[in-house]
């Protein structure tokens, strides 16, 4: 709420309160939710439950509480071992009354068994708390009991249990890899070799994601059941060859199979043999068709469009031009794309001028970058965002009744990645549960009105075009609703994506090349006021009555006004008033009177840089008629006024606030004042 208040109002106290607000209840969790599941991964667990415990002191409301309590066992487990934390995860339990917390407790508990490879007690303790199939739900849970039961014998009860898995997971393509590795499991352990080895091949490990170590102890376990037992123990020996920095519990795992080692092969009823043979022939068909499903793995085109996003704001701040800055970073203007700058139309996405619109971006693409990511793929991202913000803005500037306005591509971007994740919640091609859907689509819902307030754009800020952001949408939509995740269609939208991939770092570079102040000299067009020809660029526009601004010491007055400036909050005016007395106050205190009890003027030269300009394109003895003022507020200098006298008592004014937006493009602004005549000459 605060960020469309901030939004409307153009307000940057409140634009600066909701980014330390977002930054720190959303942006922080974020971050410390990766560093916990990297912990995880490493099997550092202390220092996972101690960064998870920082964010749920940031999360107060989300009911981490009861959860970090669950976590903070395994932290247990670590340093005091599965008896210490059996004895954590039984103290919980006698506390909670809770049924929901106390099934979680109960989980751990069989996780905390199965993990010490105390297999019968962990059948034990299950089975007299669920029923068979409930580990079907809990994918890690599942496959820590088929190895227990294989471990245990209990070769019917693995085959239930994986029948339950497949039942329930096996039409849900995210769920392929759990439920390969389910059947893997359970044709290890009934010694099924051959489709074993042919499952745990270089290639076909990988697609599993199973490391080298993992890979071994399966074969040996198969060569076990099988009755090769020579072979086995040399295969099992291997593992703690092959182990990786991450392996610890895989060479643990094959040191007690080889203690364990059995006796005579695995003998199979007929029943449980039919059922082997299609559990061997379903692993088979799915490594088959694997090579033509895309396997998205880590997420790094998301994480690389919000860099992006972040990196146009800094550079921004960093290169401190004001609004000609804007342009030179890549912003859209229609004037400079229909010349030919088609550059901007990929550039423009990511420059930022506002902290609020900054976290609208990052807070939508975050929410729904990795949904369609995970389920379409990297280049159908890059078609969602990059494409409907190029589209956006194309039609903006094909449109666009001001050829000088700066078009904003953040939003754009935004809106077609939100209404690309919007579309896959509603597509039934995609296995989602309705609940998942419901608190998925809300935010993303909420997030495309707050988008929807940045278009009625005062001055200030990048522009946002209703008609281009209808544009981004349709892409968006279309982007992931025209094909399904794989298939030819498919294959020819990720084709898309690595062009608009390789189109914008072209546009980064036609941009960089480019020279917008220059461009902004050769064109300028011829505007009369008061009796004056100026020549100044497409962006200074008329102004013919007074009007107040949202920033600026003072307000806007009749004459030529720099829109471009006014995008970043400075203020650059070219005026023309009648000639005054030496001795008389600066053009500014003769426009207002008002003025005279806020402002304090005194006499100094012109900026460094603008004068230098100025030196270079008027004629000799020119500067002699300038008259230059610094004007002070609160004691700080705010602004500085220049005024030149022309034949006829005729009184040019450039005004800045702050001085420094003369500097900006200083070149420009010395022309416009250099180059100024009375119509009568």
């Amino acid at each position: 709420m605060l960020s469309i208040v901030a939004a409307l109002q153009g307000d940057r106290f409140s634009s600066v309160i909701a980014m330390c607000l977002v930054s720190l209840v959303v942006v922080a969790p974020w971050i410390l939710d990766i560093l916990v599941r990297a912990s995880f991964g490493r099997e550092r667990l202390a220092r996972a439950v101690r960064l998870a415990g920082w964010r749920t002191l940031l999360m107060p409301g989300a009911g981490l509480a009861r959860q970090q309590e669950i976590l903070e066992g395994l932290a247990v487990l670590e340093r005091r071992g599965v008896d210490g934390a059996l004895s954590y995860f039984r103290s919980l339990a006698h506390e909670t009354e809770d049924d929901a917390e106390l099934r979680i407790i109960h989980e751990q508990i069989v996780s905390m068994l199965l993990f010490g490879q105390r297999w019968s007690e962990g059948i034990a303790h299950y089975e007299a708390r669920f029923p068979l199939g409930y580990a079907a739900q809990r994918p890690p849970l599942a496959l820590g009991l088929l190895r227990a039961y294989g471990e245990s014998g209990k070769l019917d009860d693995a085959a239930g249990l994986l029948q339950a898995v497949e039942e329930l997971l096996g039409r849900d393509p995210r769920a392929a890899g759990v439920v390969s590795q389910a059947r893997l499991t359970f044709l290890a352990y009934v010694g099924q070799t051959d489709p074993v080895a042919s499952a745990l091949t270089e290639e076909r490990r990988r697609r599993l994601g199973l490391s080298a170590a993992s890979g071994a102890l399966y074969r040996g376990i198969a060569l076990a059941r099988a009755g090769r037992l020579a072979a086995a123990e040399v295969e099992l020996r291997r593992v703690e060859d092959l182990a990786g920095a991450r392996d610890d519990r895989v060479v643990r795992a094959s040191r007690q199979a080889i203690d364990d080692m059995p006796d005579d092969a695995v003998a199979l009823e007929p029943e449980l043999r039919t059922y082997v043979d299609r559990v061997a022939d379903r692993l088979e068909l799915f490594l088959q068709a694997s090579p033509a499903m895309r396997h998205v793995g880590r997420l790094w085109v998301t994480p690389t469009v919000l860099a992006l996003l972040g990196v146009g704001y800094v550079l921004g701040l960093w290169l401190d031009r004001g609004g000609p800055g804007l342009l030179s970073l890549g912003a859209a203007v229609p004037e400079m794309v229909m010349a030919g700058s088609w550059g901007r139309l990929v550039t423009g996405a990511w420059v930022q001028v506002e902290p609020i619109g900054l976290l609208l971006s990052i807070y939508g693409i975050w929410l729904s970058g990795p949904l369609v990511e995970r389920l379409y793929g990297r280049g159908r991202v890059l078609v969602v965002s990059v494409g409907a913000s190029a589209a956006g803005l194309l039609v903006a500037c094909a449109l666009a009744s001001d050829p000088a306005v700066v078009y904003g591509g953040g939003p754009l971007l935004t809106t077609g990645m939100v209404c690309a994740a919007l579309t896959v919640l509603l597509s039934p091609r995609i296995s989602l549960p309705r609940r998942t859907r419901r608190v998925l689509a809300l935010p993303l819902v909420l997030l495309l009105l707050a988008l929807a307030v940045m278009i009625p754009r005062q001055a200030e800020g990048l522009e946002v075009s209703a008609l281009g952001m209808i544009a981004a949408a349709v892409v968006g939509v279309l982007g992931v609703g025209l094909a399904p995740p794989r298939g030819r269609r498919a294959t020819a939208l990720r084709g898309v994506g690595l062009v608009l991939a390789v189109v914008t770092a072209l546009g980064i570079g036609w941009v960089a090349f480019e020279d917008s102040q220059a461009f902004a000299l050769e064109h300028r067009v011829v505007r009369r006021a008061g009796g004056v020809r100026l020549t100044v660029p497409l962006r200074m526009t008329v102004v013919g009555e007074r009007a107040d601004a949202a920033s600026g010491p003072w307000p806007i007055y009749p004459g030529l006004h720099d829109g471009l400036a006014q995008r970043v909050g400075d203020r650059v005016q070219v005026l023309v008033l009648p000639s005054a007395d030496a001795d008389e106050r600066s053009a500014l205190l003769r426009i207002d009177d008002a003025l005279t009890h806020e402002l304090i003027e005194r006499a100094e030269p012109p900026p460094e840089a603008w004068l230098t300009a100025y030196r270079r394109v008027a004629p000799e003895g020119a500067e002699a008629r300038l008259r230059s003022t610094v004007v002070r507020r609160n004691g700080q200098d705010v602004g500085v006024i220049i005024e030149r006298a022309l034949p006829g008592d005729i009184t040019v004014v450039l005004v800045a606030a702050p001085a420094e937006a003369l500097e900006h493009d200083a070149m420009l602004y010395a022309t416009v004042l250099a180059d100024a005549r009375p119509e009568a000459l």
